[in-house]
């Protein structure tokens, strides 16, 4: 696997539908595999909490790397 991969916005998204629930998840962080046909990347996404006026303290997935967009 390569250490000098920039998904794109597509493959963020897609990667995005692979994540567990981040209010069940035990860990801090969860990593998806994007699969080419040549090569593998890693995308890692990290459990953030956040307050919601409606639920209180609550969590969801943020992705903080770098992407394509267009």
């Amino acid at each position: 696997m390569s250490d000098r991969f920039l998904p794109h916005i597509k493959q963020i998204r897609a990667a995005a539908h692979e994540l567990p629930d981040a209010e069940l998840w035990p860990g801090e962080e969860y990593i998806v595999e994007l699969k080419g046909s040549t090569t593998s990347h890693l995308i890692t996404f990290k459990r953030a909490s956040y307050h919601s006026k409606s639920r209180g303290k609550t969590y969801k997935w943020l992705y903080e790397g770098k992407m394509w967009v267009s």
